[in-house]
C-alpha cells in the first residue's frame, strides 16, 4: 500500500515536469493528449504556453471531445487572450483568438447571437487576423466558413441582407485556401462539410472526391485521424442525402454524427 502511495505521488509531481518547452506541448497535440497539453501550457505562464492551451481546447470543440461547447469556447478564447497580452504579436495567439472567437458565436443561441451583434464581430477578427496575414490560408478558410455559416443559419437572402453573406465569396475565400495549402485535411474537410450542410442532394456530386481523397490521406496527428474518420463516416452515408447533410451539420456543430 505505501509503495503505491510513494508511486501515484512521484507521478503527480513528475508530470507537469514533462512539458518544459513549447515543442513538447505541440507533441502533446499532436498525439492528442488535449488535457495534459492545456495543464502544462497554462503551467509554463508564457504566451506560446497559452496559445497552445487555446489550441488543445479549440481541437477538443472541434471534434466534439468536450462537453458545454460554449463555456469551453469562451475558455479557449480566453486562454488566447492571455497568449496576446504576453505577445501581440503572436501568430498562433491571433489564429487562436479568431478560431475560439467563431467558436463562442457558433454556439451561442440564434436569437442572442442576433441581439449581440456577434457574427459582424466576429468576422471583424477575422479580417483583423487576414490583415495580418494575408496569404494565410486558414485566415482565408475561416472566413470562407463564416458566409458559409451564415448561410446555413439564415440562408442565402436574409445572409446576404443582414451580413453580407454570399456563397460567391466563399467559394472564392475557400478556392484560395485550397490553391495555397493543397490537401490539407483541416481545410478540404470543413469545406466539404460547409457545402453538404446547405444541401446534400446539391453538393454531395461536388465535394464526394474531396472527402474521398481526405480518408486516403496518410495522417500522423491524432486530429487529422480523427477528422479523416468522420469524413469516412459520412461517405458511407452518400446515397441518403438527409442524412448526409445532418451529419454535415453535426460535424459543424462539434457533435457526434449519429
Amino acid at each position: 500500500m505505501l509503495k503505491s502511495v510513494l508511486i501515484l505521488f512521484a507521478l503527480l509531481f513528475a508530470a507537469p515536469a514533462w512539458a518544459q518547452t513549447a515543442s513538447d506541448l505541440r507533441d502533446l497535440l499532436t498525439a492528442g493528449d488535449f488535457d495534459e497539453a492545456r495543464m502544462m501550457g497554462e503551467a509554463l505562464g508564457t504566451a506560446e504556453g497559452y496559445a497552445l492551451a487555446a489550441e488543445g481546447l479549440a481541437s477538443q470543440i472541434f471534434l466534439g471531445e468536450v462537453g458545454k461547447l460554449h463555456s469551453n469556447s469562451k475558455v479557449a478564447l480566453k486562454l488566447a487572450e492571455k497568449a496576446l497580452e504576453l505577445d501581440p504579436s503572436l501568430y498562433e495567439a491571433k489564429l487562436q483568438y479568431a478560431l475560439a472567437d467563431g467558436f463562442v458565436t457558433r454556439t451561442t443561441s440564434d436569437i442572442t447571437s442576433w441581439r449581440k451583434g456577434l457574427p459582424p464581430k466576429t468576422l471583424a477578427r477575422i479580417q483583423a487576423f487576414r490583415a495580418d496575414y494575408p496569404q494565410d490560408p486558414r485566415g482565408l478558410a475561416l472566413e470562407g466558413a463564416w458566409h458559409l455559416a451564415i448561410i446555413r443559419k439564415l440562408g442565402e437572402k436574409k445572409g446576404e441582407k443582414w451580413y453580407g453573406a454570399s456563397l460567391e465569396k466563399a467559394e472564392t475565400l475557400y478556392g484560395e485556401a485550397r490553391r495555397l495549402a493543397p490537401n490539407d485535411v483541416l481545410i478540404d474537410t470543413n469545406y466539404a462539410m460547409g457545402y453538404l450542410a446547405l444541401g446534400g442532394d446539391v453538393y454531395g456530386p461536388k465535394v464526394k472526391p474531396i472527402l474521398e481523397t481526405i480518408a486516403a490521406q496518410p495522417v500522423n496527428e491524432y486530429v487529422y485521424a480523427q477528422v479523416q474518420i468522420k469524413a469516412g463516416k459520412v461517405l458511407a452515408a452518400f446515397g441518403d442525402d438527409k442524412k448526409v447533410e445532418k451529419m454535415a451539420k453535426r460535424f459543424l456543430d462539434g457533435k457526434p454524427l449519429e
